[in-house]
């Protein structure tokens, strides 16, 4: 991987890390351009959400094994503020130990599974795009945990080195 996270760790605070370690969600020699906690969106429940400058079209990929549980591939609306929230294309994927990871800002059509497919690491599975709330291209990467009635909660991520 190049750019800023060789030397940097991704650390969030108060959160209770992940039981599984995860792979970063594109491939290792993609230009990274930085990392972020800190969005206006990784409040609340999203908090531990970390997002990845990189390219659009860059190859996203699953971060664990896992099966695909939800996507959105349609949308093509995105902007700079809040209003273009619910406009993000996503692939929510789960993996053992009931932990969930979600990539979101794909690319409209660019789904290479669907829902109910089984992923293995560092699988292909979409392209980074312009969906959603995002003032600059780059994918947001999310590991939660569902909680009753619905809710969920970030983790802290766990990378494998």
């Amino acid at each position: 991987m190049t750019g800023t996270l060789k030397n940097q760790k991704i650390k969030s605070n108060k959160l209770k890390k992940s039981k599984n370690k995860y792979l970063y969600p594109f491939p290792k020699k993609t230009m990274v351009r930085g990392s972020s906690y800190d969005s206006p969106a990784h409040v609340g429940l999203f908090k531990g959400a970390i997002d990845f400058s990189v390219d659009l079209g860059t190859p996203t990929l699953a971060p664990l094994k896992g099966e695909v549980v939800d996507m959105v591939d349609w949308n093509d609306r995105y902007g700079t503020t809040e209003e273009f929230a619910k406009d993000g294309n996503y692939i929510t994927l789960k993996h053992a130990n009931d932990e969930f990871s979600q990539i979101v800002h794909l690319a409209k059509g660019s789904s290479k599974v669907k829902i109910g497919d089984r992923v293995e690491a560092r699988q292909e599975i979409a392209l980074s795009g312009s969906s959603g709330w995002m003032t600059e291209p780059h994918l947001h990467f999310f590991v939660f945990k569902n909680l009753p009635q619905g809710n969920f909660k970030g983790l802290e991520i766990q990378f494998r080195k």
